[in-house]
């Protein structure tokens, strides 16, 4: 797993090496993320909010459009609630993902841009926590064992991205991950990483 992130991140970076115009940039900014289960449950995951930071490369390929790899930590997961009786079950679970979005970005005007492109990640370490009120339930918050709740650690998707030059050198950008990779290790359930995405970036050099 670590290989295929590393090759995609080389090369992305071989690519933007090429380019005669090259920026850098250091990112940031908050998920709103989810978890989608098949089949559908009657209490579906709700969506929680986390963080990403990493490092970017922006590389003109031609006038209009650039690459743009990412090497991004990025937090995901879902919550859950339950009501049984008078009382409830809340559960959360997060993941702390590397991941290397690399990006195709086309200028649509010297300021506003748009792109797309693939995504790869690897689950690092995860939390899972409980929190209950009925009696007899005990709650918990512990590091997550990936093999005993049978999750997977690798992911990946397509993501789909639009930013804007507020003055130079600086971009406020929203984007959309869709995960396709099944991050479940149970035969019974799929279930796909959702994150929506806001970002600031300040880049470094002439675009």
């Amino acid at each position: 797993m670590k290989k295929l992130l590393l090759t995609l991140l080389s090369i992305s970076l071989f690519s933007a090496a090429t380019s005669a115009q090259m920026r850098f940039g250091i990112k940031g900014g908050l998920n709103l993320a989810n978890i989608s289960v098949s089949p559908a449950q009657s209490n579906p995951p709700k969506s929680i909010i986390g963080f990403h930071g990493g490092v970017v490369l922006d590389a003109a390929l031609t006038d209009k459009i650039s690459i743009q790899p990412n090497l991004l930590f990025s937090l995901k997961g879902a919550s859950g609630s339950v009501s049984i009786g008078t009382g409830t079950i809340e559960s959360k679970a997060t993941l702390n993902y590397i991941e290397v979005p690399v990006n195709f970005v086309y200028s649509v005007t010297d300021a506003f841009t748009v792109g797309a492109g693939p995504y790869l990640g690897y689950a690092l370490s995860g939390n899972s926590a409980v929190t209950s009120t009925i009696t007899g339930f005990s709650s918990y918050n512990e590091s997550l064992d990936f093999e005993k709740e049978k999750v997977k650690r690798l992911d990946f998707g397509l993501n789909f991205t639009a930013g804007y030059e507020v003055t130079e050198g600086i971009v406020i950008s929203a984007n959309y991950s869709l995960g396709l990779a099944n991050t479940s290790d149970d035969a019974n359930v799929t279930s796909k990483n959702n994150v929506i995405g806001f970002s600031v970036t300040k880049f470094f050099g002439e675009k």
